[in-house]
């Protein structure tokens, strides 16, 4: 979302956004200190940064970057999903005055709770229209009550997520390729060494990364393998090794990173970025963020990531017997798969460059050059239609 923000003011538009700093995961650090580090000018932030009571819940973190202007209410980290009734009334007092003040002629937003629906009623009794962003595939299931209410259009980041809800809804979004931000996510300086797994998670693939874990450090103990924190982190990824009868303690070659701002000082480091997920991804992001790098991703054949990866990656599928049901029953032949397509990108430079070229090719799809112009020209359409 933020990344399609700073898209489309580089194609002109004067953007704002609105939000909490809510996260899914524990991001380490203050939300005011992860700004900076991601290039935020600061026109406010309660306390200075650096200040012992910095980011009190209830207080405003004002900021611009890449031409967008950012207004975050911080809420606690506890209360990231009960924030409306701590807050919610001190966001709306802000989105009233952005409504009388600039008057939006877009809005991108998403959620399905009811106080979302009824944002998204004021802000087109004003006279926006309002663009809902789908993430994933909740709302096909049937979440939230369906399909959500007060919406203009509906936007996609894949074909394979677009289908889903065309068969689910009778009517499909629009489908626009995720956009990347080559400031925040392509790497000055590339020294390919390392192979990374994102966000540990048993829906993402983490016992397959496991057992890859151990044979690498047994077998190529040279290789760096990242493990990076999102949802899940180093802790929980230990713990299934654990469970699954492997110390992966002992391999001084497994890094565990936490999450960055600039994920950029990540990918360029980045060799092979491991994406075995088994949970249907709506599209995948760091298989385009590693590509745009330059690495090659191998990944499973669930959801939008073989749409993602194009030629750019090794499609790996999975048997149809492995599920979220039992997401830690991987095969052995499973793992001799992966096994397989990661050892010449780790002995081959040759093979190694060849596809790593291969890999930055297909990226350009999600570069500005490219996708500039298709989100102009349809947010654009939008206000003529």
């Amino acid at each position: 979302m933020r990344q399609i923000a700073t898209l489309l003011a580089s194609e002109g538009a004067s953007v704002r956004t609105l939000s909490t700093t809510g996260c899914e995961g524990d991001p380490g650090a203050q939300p005011a200190e992860l700004m900076a580090a991601a290039g935020a000018n600061f026109s406010k932030v309660t306390g200075g940064l650096g200040a012992p009571n910095l980011n009190q819940p209830g207080e405003w973190i004002e900021a611009e970057c890449a031409g967008v202007a950012f207004a975050l209410l911080v809420t606690a980290p506890e209360r990231r999903h009960g924030w409306e009734g701590d807050w919610g009334g001190r966001f709306d007092a802000r989105l009233t005055a952005w409504v009388a003040d600039w008057r939006p002629e877009l809005v991108l937003t998403f959620g399905g709770d009811p106080s979302d629906e009824r944002r998204r009623h004021r802000l087109r009794a004003a006279g926006a229209r309002v663009v809902f962003a789908l993430h994933n595939g909740y709302y096909a299931a049937g979440g939230a009550g369906g399909i959500p209410g007060e919406v203009d259009a509906f936007l996609a980041p894949s074909d394979f997520l677009a289908a889903r809800y065309a068969q689910a809804w009778g009517r499909r979004p629009m489908v626009l390729p995720p956009p990347i931000d080559p400031e925040l996510i392509v790497a000055a300086r590339s020294e390919p060494v390392a192979v990374v797994f994102c966000n540990p998670e048993p829906a993402k693939g983490s016992a397959l990364v496991a057992r890859l874990a151990d044979r690498l450090g047994r077998e190529r103990p040279d290789v760096p393998l990242f493990i990076v924190g999102g949802r899940a982190g180093a802790e929980e990824f230990v713990r299934l090794g654990c469970a699954l009868g492997l110390d992966l303690r002992r391999y001084s070659n497994l890094l565990h990173v936490p999450p960055m701002a600039r994920v950029a000082e990540l990918w360029g480091a980045c060799r092979v970025v491991l994406v075995p997920s088994i949970v249907e991804e709506a599209a995948g992001r760091v298989v385009i963020e590693a590509m745009a790098n330059g690495a090659v991703p191998l990944v499973s054949d669930r959801g939008g990531l073989p749409e993602m990866a194009g030629s750019g990656g090794e499609i790996i599928p999975w048997p149809e017997a492995v599920t979220l049901q039992n997401p830690l029953a991987i095969p052995a032949d499973c793992v001799d798969a992966w096994w397989t397509a990661l050892r010449p990108l780790l002995d081959d430079e040759a093979e190694f460059a060849r596809r790593s070229a291969v890999a930055r090719r297909q990226a350009e799809r999600f570069l500005p050059p490219t996708t500039g112009p298709l989100y102009r020209a349809w947010f654009g359409g939008l206000l003529r239609g």
